[in-house]
């Protein structure tokens, strides 16, 4: 790093790249021939300088005609700058670039004057590179300035290769420093042409050794002066922030305040930013303290409140402020964004509220951490209207929001799902010129996974690296990473992570991709691959973060089965010297153990939640009360007890006597319940239940607005009281909503997640139209709904079975249906049971049949998803036997049948079906056939039907 690097001019192809004699005599119009030959001989490069005759005749034909074209010029210039020639190219740029009175000539171009200060770089001519460069600077610097920068960063670039990092820095300064007369640049957005080839030279760099910072320094301080040197100290260390090198940051910082370097706005806010990464919150507010004149509340806010919420004892600071009225000396503005914001980060909204209406009758005007308080205690609670409400008073105060700010924003768009809105206010945050972050671009990837939209995800991903030339961290690549996880695309995730993990570059909070690396082999199957994963974790020593615990979690719980390892793994967390325990933790196993109906284990893990003091989150309310009904059902116990409880947490939670980190309790936590007391308890007190739930938690017009959840639930709650008129109402405005989802300007791909929004609805549907005499239409429903591409699972299935054949206008409907999709996941449980049954009379030395065996190996593995129900399939056998009797000429029924729906009449002939009228005439004249169809038990072929 401290020596002079070797130049890679004469072994970079960049700088040999040959071109034929074709394109070379196209871009060198009327040269003589003999110096053509000379410029353009690329096969005989010189080894100590050209022949002097050849050079003699070049300068002497350029000193001949004082007035050269540029393409003239230029191919004489860069003829000999392919040929390595760079001494020639000095020689002759001397005299061809510059008039009689050594001037650069006024049409000289870009290409020229880069391939001549090249060539002083490379015969190390650096004093006069130096004075060539302030020459074209003091010439064109003004009339010329898009030439000038563009030369000087080309310039710099070559330089950088071919010198010291010192070297390299100095040079960058005097040069910068003789054209814009300083060198404190930091602002990227409105500096990018002069810090963008800097930027991208100290990402080249890696880890850069705190001693070579210290040693530049030194090096400018002396020949450049004290001023110069501070000034350019401001530029690393805004730009080695920029780059996330906290550590490097820290280096510059010490290194300007040993030297008694003025401090200025900039400075500040980067240490600030470095000592909140770090958690050194007491030095960044003992920092903050001591410089006044460098303040800056845009700039700075957002890492001092976080100091002081992370420090402060927040009853003593009450106390504190409290006080302050009763010794004559009133609260001034800033005393009330501190403990506003204090107490916002507990989510104490009414105090932040009654503190805010307390200023505003004093007559005071708010002020940023003012504003941010109300932001975010209204963020942590969950009231995303307040948001939206307060955020509009940064634009009537005249206040500039932070990036902070805009963070809070970007999440509510994220939890509302409302990836347009997030577009929107990405745009409105870059015409403001709000400084872009990372956390900022991997929000709104964040709010993609949500509507499973990779494309805009993938788009965001390359314009944040791209135009905001901010480079990725684990954050953003884990965001996107998740995105194509949750769009079923785990092979793009695993490429993410190939890419910028197994590459060798050390990347910050690598173990998020890790993680997500980890969970796309469990959605793939691959739990060996999975395993590999969490142990090169712990084979690269990286440190374990909340979401590696979760994943460790889901893979145990989920795909291994392996519960009391699982719970092992949340007691370790539970007592982690580091790492807190969040509610999603124990929500993982709740969710592990409900799919195998173990009650108890749920209600055993809400005790330790408890116990613990980890709050709760509206999942394992759900779980929770999910499995004390189950519990009351199991034993055949009155669901009232259940009905008080499912009350008593509604009420608590609204009262903020139950400790949980909601706002509100979230819609679908209702549905279970409200349903099984519809159904097997009162559907008045279901009634009830949910007009509680509205008054609690909802205003009256809010209760069906535009959630869908909450009309969801109502469509459950409807449908169970049989209120057939308000179903359809809720139904229509229900796919409406989704529609309107579904046709956004952002849903460029189809989202994977609004597929599943009718599973749980669809049968209530289904039920609707049979209790309004319209069964006819169950055929025409499903075909819209399978076009939409809306999934339909297995409940809506059998009862539009049940219901259409219960109606002879159907029943062909509900035969195809059968035949294509039920019957053979229907045939498959049946024999995996008769195996079970039939392997169980046998010895211990028989060996297991195949399907067994691999069910044995694997328990999940051949379950279908769709199936006719037995008890359906029985009552499709009697509507089957009802059809058939009353048909005039039963063969020819029985061969049209038989022939168009091969499978489910296989199953329908496996015993002889007496209660259809002429039936014995059939056994009688078929019985070969129908005897080998019940002995072969295999799909019925066409062509081998006798009917």
């Amino acid at each position: 790093m401290n020596g002079t690097r070797l130049c890679l001019v004469r072994t970079m192809p960049i700088w040999r790249l040959h071109w034929s004699r074709r394109q070379m005599a196209s871009i060198a119009p009327n040269l003589p021939q003999e110096i053509y030959q000379i410029v353009a001989d690329q096969h005989h490069p010189p080894s100590s300088g050209m022949e002097v005759r050849e050079l003699n005749k070049i300068l002497a034909y350029v000193r001949k005609n004082q007035i050269l074209t540029i393409q003239q010029r230029a191919s004489v210039i860069q003829g000999l700058f392919k040929r390595d020639a760079y001494r020639e190219v000095v020689t002759v740029a001397k005299s061809a670039l510059f008039d009689e009175e050594n001037n650069l000539r006024n049409d000289v171009s870009a290409v020229e004057l880069k391939k001549f200060f090249s060539a002083l770089i490379s015969v190390k001519k650096s004093m006069q590179l130096e004075n060539y460069m302030f020459q074209m600077i003091k010439q064109f610097g003004l009339t010329r300035t898009p030439l000038t920068l563009h030369v000087v960063n080309a310039t710099f670039v070559h330089f950088s290769s071919c010198y010291s990092f010192s070297e390299s820095l100095l040079f960058w300064v005097k040069i910068y420093k003789f054209m814009q007369g300083h060198v404190n640049f930091t602002n990227y957005e409105h500096e990018k042409p002069i810090l963008k080839p800097l930027l991208f030279y100290l990402r080249s760099l890696g880890n850069i050794e705190p001693s070579s910072v210290q040693d530049t320094l030194n090096f400018i301080d002396k020949t450049q002066g004290s001023l110069t040197a501070s000034q350019f100290a401001s530029t690393l260390l805004y730009l080695v922030t920029y780059n996330r090198n906290f550590h490097l940051a820290e280096t510059l910082w010490s290194a300007k305040i040993e030297r008694n370097y003025p401090v200025y706005i900039s400075d500040l806010t980067q240490i600030c930013k470095a000592y909140c990464h770090f958690g050194k919150y007491s030095q960044l507010e003992e920092t903050y303290g001591r410089y006044p004149e460098a303040h800056d509340d845009h700039s700075q806010f957002d890492y001092l409140l976080i100091a002081y919420a992370k420090q402060q004892n927040w009853q003593s600071l009450q106390n504190q402020f409290n006080s302050l009225f009763g010794i004559g000396e009133l609260p001034s503005i800033n005393h009330y964004g501190i403990v506003m914001y204090s107490v916002a980060r507990l989510g104490e909204k009414e105090m932040v509220e009654k503190l805010y209406k307390q200023l505003l009758r004093r007559g005071m005007i708010p002020s940023l951490p003012v504003l941010q308080a109300l932001l975010h205690v209204h963020y942590k609670t969950g009231d995303y209207n307040g948001c939206f409400q307060y955020f509009e008073l940064f634009k009537k105060y005249g206040i500039k929001p932070t990036s902070a700010s805009c963070q809070i924003m970007l999440r509510v768009y994220r939890n509302l799902c409302d990836i347009d809105g997030s577009l929107r206010f990405l745009k409105k945050m870059t015409e403001d010129k709000i400084e872009m972050q990372e956390r900022h671009f991997s929000t709104i990837i964040g709010t993609c996974a949500k509507t499973t939209n990779h494309v805009i995800a993938d788009e965001l991903f390359q314009v944040m690296k791209g135009h905001y030339n901010i480079t990725p961290t684990g954050s953003s690549i884990g965001a996107l990473a998740h995105v194509y996880i949750e769009s079923k695309m785990p092979q793009q995730a695993l490429k993410l992570f190939k890419e910028y993990c197994k590459s060798g570059h050390s990347i910050e909070n690598e173990i998020t991709v890790y993680n997500k690396a980890a969970e796309a082999y469990m959605h793939m199957g691959l739990n060996t691959k999975t395993e590999k994963v969490f142990n090169e974790i712990l084979n690269k020593n990286l440190s374990a973060d909340s979401e590696f615990y979760a994943v460790m979690l889901k893979h145990l719980s989920w795909n291994m089965k392996d519960f009391e390892t699982a719970e092992n793994v949340l007691e370790q967390l539970l007592h982690h010297s580091t790492l807190e325990a969040k509610p999603s933790h124990f929500e993982i196993l709740m969710q592990a153990y409900d799919k195998i109906s173990n009650r108890d284990a749920v209600l055993n893990l809400y005790k330790k939640l408890l116990n613990n003091k980890v709050p709760v989150n509206s999942k394992i309310i759900y779980y929770l009360i999910k499995s004390t009904f189950k519990t009351k059902l199991k034993t055949k116990e009155s669901l009232d007890e259940a009905m008080d409880f499912v009350e008593d947490i509604m009420q608590r939670a609204a009262n903020r006597t139950l400790d949980i980190t909601f706002e509100k309790l979230h819609p679908s936590v209702m549905a279970w319940p409200m349903r099984a007391a519809a159904k097997y308890h009162s559907p008045v007190r279901a009634m009830d239940l949910m007009n509680k739930y509205n008054e609690l938690f909802f205003n009256k017009t809010d209760a069906v607005s535009s959630n869908l959840v909450v009309m969801r639930s109502l469509l459950v709650l409807s449908a169970e009281v049989h209120q057939w008129d308000d179903f359809q109402k809720i139904y229509e405005r229900y796919l409406n909503k989704i529609g309107y989802y579904k046709n956004l300007p952002s849903a460029l791909v189809e989202n994977q997640k609004l597929k599943s929004l009718l599973i749980g609805v669809l049968r209530y549907k289904i039920k609707h139209l049979v209790a309004t005499s319209r069964a006819e239409e169950i055929p025409v429903v499903l075909k819209e709904v399978s076009a939409k591409h809306f999934v339909i699972d297995n409940e809506a299935w059998n009862e539009a079975i049940e219901s259409m054949f219960c109606d002879t206008r159907t029943i062909e409907d509900g035969l195809q249906a059968i035949d294509s999709k039920l019957i053979h996941g229907f045939n498959l449980i049946h024999k995996h049971r008769l195996l079970r049954r039939n392997f169980a009379a046998k010895t211990s030395t028989d060996r297991n049949p195949w399907l067994l065996e691999r069910k044995k190996q694997n328990p999940a593995s051949f379950q279908p998803k769709l199936y006719l129900k037995s008890a359906v399939f029985e009552r499709v056998i009697e509507a089957m036997d009802k059809y058939l009797s009353t048909q005039d000429n039963l063969e020819a029924e029985l061969k049209r049948l038989t022939s168009k729906y091969k499978y489910f009449m296989k199953s329908y002939l496996m015993k002889p079906r007496n209660k259809v009228s002429g039936w014995e005439n059939i056994e009688l004249k078929h019985s070969v056939y129908l005897t080998r169809v019940r002995r072969e038990k295999r799909a019925i072929n066409p062509s081998d039907v006798p009917f």
